[in-house]
């Protein structure tokens, strides 16, 4: 045990170790309430996306050519983030798998492949086990993404909840994707709901459920002030 210890803390393993232990700080929070497992989800689905749109650069270059370019980026991006099934599966869940296998890999490829804590050496290490980690995390995404569909659909939604007033239990609702819930006489019902237009509800919000796309099996909800 404290070989491993030591090994975890040498140089060369220093930098995964205190990731996985900060993870493993984020998952005690999470078991005490002070924080959701989505609570990244929204934010960096939105702000990775509409921060490209925003950047002004200063080079002389058409605008044609930049609107073509930065569609071009967004496309990639989000097709990145739809290989790592990200926003399908909480970030913070990914991550989590992200920094163990990392862990895992480096602290066996610095064992047998640099005996001697190379710093050097370590670099490539580092490479290839990121590299490997990211393809074990979507292997692993993979029927988490099914599970998390499954926990996540609305089976016990009544017919008539359009008209409804619903709070907002995610940490935010955009256009993109969070989730709220409609008291019932009984257990209240979660489901998955999306912003009417560019507005960004946050935790404990009250709206009105104003339609459903029934393709995506979410909700539109909408500022109450609408229906006033």
């Amino acid at each position: 045990m404290i070989d491993l210890i030591q090994t975890a803390f040498s140089p060369v393993n220093a930098v995964v170790t205190v990731l996985l232990i900060l993870n493993v700080i984020y998952w005690i929070t999470v078991i005490l309430g002070a924080l959701d497992v989505d609570f990244l989800d929204v934010e960096l689905f939105d702000s990775g996306l509409e921060a490209g749109g925003d950047v002004d650069v200063d080079v002389d270059v058409d605008a044609e050519g930049d609107l073509d370019l930065d569609m071009s980026q967004h496309g990639v991006l989000r097709s990145i983030m739809h290989f790592f099934y990200v926003g399908e599966v909480p970030i913070m869940l990914l991550s989590s798998i992200l920094i163990l296998s990392m862990w895992m890999l480096c602290m066996f490829g610095n064992h047998y492949f640099n005996p001697g804590s190379s710093l050097l050496l370590a670099v490539p290490v580092y490479a290839i086990s990121l590299v490997a980690s990211l393809f074990i995390c979507r292997i692993f995404a993979m029927p988490l993404k099914k599970v998390y569909e499954m926990f996540n659909k609305d089976y016990n939604a009544p017919r008539k909840v359009i008209g409804r007033i619903c709070t907002v239990v995610t940490t935010s609702v955009s256009d993109k994707m969070g989730q709220a819930e409609v008291k019932t006489k009984g257990a209240p019902i979660v489901l998955n709901v999306i912003s009417d237009g560019a507005h960004v509800f946050h935790k404990g919000d009250e709206a009105v459920i104003v339609g459903k796309d029934n393709e995506k099996g979410t909700y539109t909800i909408a500022p109450l002030e609408l229906e006033k």
